[in-house]
């Protein structure tokens, strides 16, 4: 992490530097292989950034400014290697525990969201629009596990930082650079740890922690930010720990390959988009890692959201045996979820009629879990507002069956209903008096 000694024109020195530091690295590197490259690269820029301060720091004197005292020296080269090598200015940004997102326009103060639902400005990133891209362009270059770009042929950049945390970014197709960055700061949070937030009440956590050892298919879904990834990763964690099964992402968010120790058989996917600045990259999308995973003897597919023509190999999968996957969706509510994944077939299949794309998802998905995202004056509320059962019903149609629903004034409450597929869970374990005993589900936090 940078330390804290800033001057006044420290950012257009440290991005004259890193600009002039990043020429020579280049330079020189064209002597190595690029097997060789792994740890050279950083030791030139350590071996060089001397030579290319001092004279930086003359130039900067030239122009009437004052020599560097040595901890600025230090300071300024500090910067340049995080700059080159790290995350810059950003990490003492990722470093603070309650930040949620950061949004940044061009070189503003970055603004910060907290899971509070507080929002504040921070030191800007860089110093110029410019100075942001070529950051950007490092990050995509240096951290991204597939080989990504950001530029005027590639204007759009989704990748997963060190961290863990997804950095999404665009230039030239919005009026200034655009970078979006959301935390998932829950990695190893549970179905309990949830109930304990208020996310879910014990009747929920009973029917998921019985629908996931049932191997149920389950499509949880809401609105942005609404904490669709955190309910999907603790349903993760009630897999048991011996089967191998896949996730599928268009950058790693859920990280569940991170923990090894609880996950030893985990297979995690990635797509790769196309790099149109070297030849023979071509995209592997979420549509091919569908097919792909179930050819690596996986017993369950994970899709970390599904956004489009994935879904008809992922529905194809679960309609003809498939069992115990997980996805989220963008939608509304649960019955809003149904017509989305049929439009999405259609989307992406102009063979399929309305018909054969509803009664697919009829046959394919179990249950749909809405989680709403609540705003009351600063602070944020999630929590899980509907819980469906689907299945088959006339005409092949999605017949649905609320099992928990919102009622006025209240978080969702047992409905009294049973799904079809009853057994099912109680072999998992489950009590259907959670159900139909007349309580609310007996939230922790009302």
């Amino acid at each position: 992490m940078v330390v804290e000694q800033d001057f006044a024109g420290a950012d257009e020195l440290v991005d004259r530097v890193q600009q002039a530091l990043a020429k020579q690295v280049e330079e020189e590197m064209a002597r190595y292989s690029e097997p060789e490259w792994q740890g050279v690269e950083r030791a030139l820029a350590g071996k060089l950034i001397d030579e290319v301060l001092s004279a930086a720091i003359k130039e900067w004197a030239g122009r009437g400014r004052p020599f560097l005292d040595p901890g600025k020296e230090w300071f300024v080269k500090q910067a340049v290697m995080a700059e080159m090598f790290g995350l810059g200015r950003l990490e003492p940004l990722l470093a603070d525990e309650g930040v949620e997102n950061i949004d940044i326009i061009g070189n503003e103060p970055a603004w910060l969201s907290y899971a509070d639902g507080t929002v504040m400005r921070a030191p800007r990133i860089a110093p110029t629009d410019e100075a942001l891209l070529r950051w950007l362009q490092r990050l995509a270059a240096r951290h991204g596990r597939t080989e990504r770009s950001i530029n005027s042929t590639s204007p759009l950049l989704n990748m997963e930082l060190p961290g863990g945390e997804r950095l999404a970014a665009t230039i030239e197709v919005s009026d200034r650079p655009h970078v979006s960055i959301r935390r998932h700061r829950l990695s190893k949070t549970g179905l309990a740890d949830l109930r304990e937030r208020g996310m879910i009440s014990t009747a929920q956590l009973a029917l998921f922690r019985a629908a996931v050892r049932a191997e149920k298919n389950i499509v949880v879904c809401g609105r942005q930010r609404a904490g669709k990834t955190t309910l999907l990763r603790a349903l993760c964690w009630e897999i048991p720990p011996d089967e191998r099964f896949a996730t599928l992402e268009t950058e790693f968010e859920l990280g569940l390959h991170r923990h090894r120790d609880r996950f030893p058989a985990v297979v995690a996917f990635e797509e790769r988009v196309g790099n149109s600045e070297r030849s023979g990259s071509t995209v592997t999308d979420l549509s091919h890692l569908v097919w792909q995973s179930l050819r690596m003897h996986t017993t369950r597919t994970i899709v970390g959201e599904v956004r489009g023509r994935e879904i008809i190999p992922m529905l194809d999968a679960l309609s003809t045996g498939g069992s115990g996957s997980l996805s989220t969706l963008h939608a509304r509510n649960a019955g809003d979820a149904i017509n989305r994944m049929a439009r999405l077939c259609l989307e992406g299949n102009s063979a399929w009629t309305p018909e054969l794309a509803h009664e697919t998802v009829a046959h394919a998905i179990d249950l749909i879990v809405h989680v709403e995202l609540v705003t009351d004056g600063s602070s944020l509320d999630r929590y899980v507002a509907e819980i469906v059962s689907v299945e088959a019903g006339e005409y092949g149609r999605p017949a649905r069956t609320y099992l928990f629903q919102r009622v006025a004034g209240r978080r969702s409450v047992p409905t009294g209903n049973l799904p079809t597929d009853i057994e099912d869970y109680e072999r998992a374990g489950f009590d259907r008096n959670w159900l139909t005993c007349g309580n609310d589900g007996e939230w922790v936090h009302a």
